[in-house]
């Protein structure tokens, strides 16, 4: 891994003889910190960008906040195409996101977490520095800056000494293409995903809301499935792969995996095929709900932030997911949340197993379970491919980085 502190370039290979060495801070036409102000729900100046809704990567633009902002302060801290801003505190320091026209639509600030770097297009190419800032190379340096510390945080003369080999700006963008249409294939199947998603709960309301009969009999979710909670106990060694479902990285296209023989350094589930992911943390914030496919690897475990949801029957898996992400009963589990109105409440299991439900007749649910699995196994196939194509980004950035691999500009 690289040092911070050593500051040192990537190799060069043959073919880079041309390519520069350069700090950050000396792309840029502007550093500033964020705005500093209280984010609202309702829609009372520009979108308020901050931390949280950069760590995954991706920015749902729907669930991010809104603020007050005079118009002096509003032109200062508005985000345009190609700014990169990158968290300065907490466990999250270091994550970056870089504007994308796309992003334009919404009329964005930054806020006070975060440091907005304004590269200069005369002297780089901000697709390509942004994409550099993905890198394990940006990685190991933000870990050599940060040393171990118990409070993370860095500031922006120190993100600004990052070391950048920089080719010329033809290839610059060559590159920045290459690595921006595996982004965008990505970006296009998490819409599909979410288009499917609501095609699914429709599909549901169809079934089970509009046109709920009263034969139906009386039930709870507790009824229709197991509580499993078979924990693995911390420090143990695991003798074959685990796929870890965890909540920081729900984003399906990067969870990641504990290395073979690694040690399980605290309590997690066992997650079997055909059952339930529901995030007991902060439920309210963001809905968080995911089904485990039919077939997984062998002990795949994930987070006891999870609630595994497990049903009696495998008739019953679509339904239990299309129940409880139902908007309204989502809504009203998440409302049970317990704990400190600050980052950490959740929501007991017992909130979610005593919610009530009508289970339907077996025709119904014979008919409804034949028109949603094929959207589920789209949906699957979506993330296997998001997976796939993740790991491949992954995998070809250092090397294009670095000019170990270099591409056509033609």
């Amino acid at each position: 891994m690289l040092s911070a502190k050593a500051g040192v370039s990537p190799p060069q290979f043959a073919g880079t003889r041309t390519w520069k060495d350069y700090k950050l801070g000396d792309l840029c036409r502007n550093i500033s910190y964020g705005y500093t102000e209280s984010a609202s729900l309702e829609a009372i100046g520009p979108k308020f960008l901050r931390i949280t809704d950069i760590v995954s990567g991706r920015v749902n633009w729907t669930a991010v906040p809104y603020c007050q902002i005079s118009s002096d302060h509003h032109a200062k801290y508005k985000l345009q195409a190609g700014d990169i801003v990158i968290a300065r505190t907490g466990a999250s320091t270091g994550h970056t996101y870089t504007i994308k026209p796309s992003d334009l639509k919404h009329d964005a600030i930054f806020a006070s977490y975060l440091i907005r770097y304004r590269v200069d297009n005369k002297k780089a190419d901000p697709y390509f520095v942004g994409q550099l800032l993905t890198s394990s190379i940006w990685k190991g340096f933000v870990e050599g800056i940060l040393g171990g510390s118990a409070q993370p945080g860095a500031n922006a003369k120190l993100f600004a000494d990052f070391d950048i080999l920089l080719p010329p700006l033809p290839e610059q963008r060559a590159i920045a293409a290459v690595l921006s249409s595996l982004d965008d294939k990505i970006d296009l199947l998490h819409r599909q995903n979410k288009t499917l998603e609501g095609l699914a709960e429709t599909i549901f309301r169809c079934f089970f809301v509009d046109n709920q009969k009263k034969t139906w009999k009386e039930s709870t979710v507790d009824e229709l499935a197991h509580h499993d909670k078979t924990s693995i106990s911390p420090n143990r060694n695991p003798s074959t792969l685990f796929h870890h479902y965890s909540i920081p990285a729900f984003d399906e296209s990067h969870m990641p995996i504990c290395e073979l023989g690694a040690l399980i350094q605290s309590n997690k589930y066992k997650v079997t095929e055909d059952v339930i992911l529901f995030s007991k943390l902060n439920p309210h914030r963001d809905k968080r709900l995911w089904l485990v496919p039919g077939s997984i690897p062998e002990n795949s475990i994930c987070s006891t932030e999870f609630q595994v949801i497990k049903p009696k029957a495998r008739q019953y898996l679509f339904f239990l997911y299309g129940f409880v992400g139902y908007s309204e009963n989502y809504d009203q589990i998440a409302a049970g949340v317990g704990g400190t109105s600050g980052s950490h409440q959740r929501i007991g299991p017992e909130v979610i197993f005593k919610t009530k439900c009508f289970l339907p007749d077996d025709t119904t649910l014979t008919k409804y379970n034949e028109m949603v699995e094929g959207v589920f196994k789209k949906t699957h196939n979506n993330r296997a491919e998001m997976r796939d194509l993740s790991r491949l980004r992954d995998m070809i950035l250092p090397k294009l980085m670095s000019g170990e691999v270099r591409v056509n500009q033609n």
